[in-house]
C-alpha cells in the first residue's frame, strides 16, 4: 500500500472491517458526522484509529479517504471538504459523478467500491471501479486485505455487484434459515438442524472454489437416477427457485440505479 496515511469519514461496522484489515500498515483517522455514539469511539481507541474533530481536518490530515456514510448523507458529509485528496466510496449506488459533485474540485480522484458483510470476517468480495490507475491501485491493495477484491471495467457493472455480492449474504441466509427449518419439520433438533445445514452450503460452495467445476457438474454428481436429490431438485424447479434467485438479484441491482438516480 502507498499511502502512510487513511482517513474514515464515518466508522461503522464496514469501515470498521475495512481498517481491522489494512492494521498497522498505515496510520488511521476517522470522523463520525453520525450524534455522538460512545461504544464507537471506544472501539475505534482499541484499534487505534484517531479521532479527528471535523470532517475537513480528518481530510487535511490524511492521504485518502474512505466515504463509509450512507448514500442518503453523501452530500450533506462532504460539504465542508475541501476535495483536495484521493477519495473512495462504498456508498451503495451512487456515480464517482454524483460523488465528485458534492466536492469543491471537478478534478477530484475517486475510485467507488461495493464490498459486502465478508469482510467482517476478511472474507469479502469487492467489486472496484477507478479510471485512475495509481488509486485503482491502492484501492485493490486495501479492500485485498479485507478478501478479494476485483476491477470492473465498466461502473454500470456495480449495480450488477451490488444486486449478487452486495446483498447475496442475506439470500445465502434466508437459504440457509429455510434449509434448517426444513430439517426441523422432519424432526431434527434445531441448533443440529442449522448446524447441518451451514456446514453442507460451506463444503458445497469450498468444492466450487477449490475445483472450478461449473455448480451444473456438480448437482449430476450429487443426483442418482430416480434418486432423492432429483426429487428435491425437481420440486425447487416446480416452484420456481432459479427463476426467484435471478429475480432477487436483478431487483436488488435496479434498486442500486435508483439510488444512483
Amino acid at each position: 500500500m502507498d499511502v502512510a496515511s487513511i482517513g474514515f469519514l464515518g466508522f461503522g461496522k464496514m469501515a470498521q472491517s475495512i481498517a481491522s484489515g489494512i492494521g498497522t500498515t498505515a496510520k488511521l483517522h476517522y470522523f463520525d458526522p453520525a450524534p455522538d455514539d460512545a461504544s464507537l469511539h471506544a472501539t475505534a481507541r482499541k484499534m487505534n484509529v484517531a479521532p479527528a474533530p471535523t470532517a475537513r481536518e480528518l481530510e487535511t490530515g490524511v492521504d485518502l479517504l474512505l466515504l463509509c456514510v450512507k448514500p442518503g448523507d453523501m452530500a450533506r458529509a462532504l460539504s465542508t471538504l475541501e476535495g483536495n485528496k484521493s477519495y473512495i466510496t462504498i456508498a451503495a449506488g451512487l456515480s464517482v459523478d454524483t460523488v465528485v459533485s458534492s466536492l469543491p474540485n471537478p478534478s477530484a480522484r475517486v475510485a467507488r467500491v461495493m464490498p459486502n458483510l465478508g469482510a467482517t470476517i476478511a472474507q469479502s468480495v469487492s467489486g472496484v471501479y477507478c479510471t485512475d490507475a495509481a488509486l485503482l491501485k491502492t484501492t485493490l491493495s486495501i479492500f485485498s486485505s479485507v478478501g478479494m477484491a476485483f476491477q470492473v471495467q465498466k461502473e454500470e457493472l456495480l449495480h450488477a455487484v451490488t444486486g449478487l455480492s452486495g446483498s447475496g449474504p442475506a439470500y445465502a441466509f434466508l437459504f440457509l434459515q429455510s434449509l434448517g427449518e426444513a430439517g426441523i419439520l422432519q424432526g431434527l433438533p434445531a441448533e443440529q438442524s442449522f448446524e447441518m445445514a451451514a456446514r453442507t452450503v460451506k463444503a458445497a460452495m469450498d468444492l466450487y472454489l477449490e475445483n472450478r467445476e461449473h455448480p451444473g457438474q456438480w448437482i449430476t454428481k450429487v443426483s442418482s437416477p430416480g434418486g432423492t436429490t432429483i426429487e428435491g431438485l425437481a420440486t425447487l424447479e416446480d416452484h420456481g427457485f432459479r427463476a426467484a434467485v435471478i429475480r432477487a438479484v436483478e431487483a436488488a441491482a435496479e434498486k442500486s440505479r435508483q439510488l444512483g438516480g
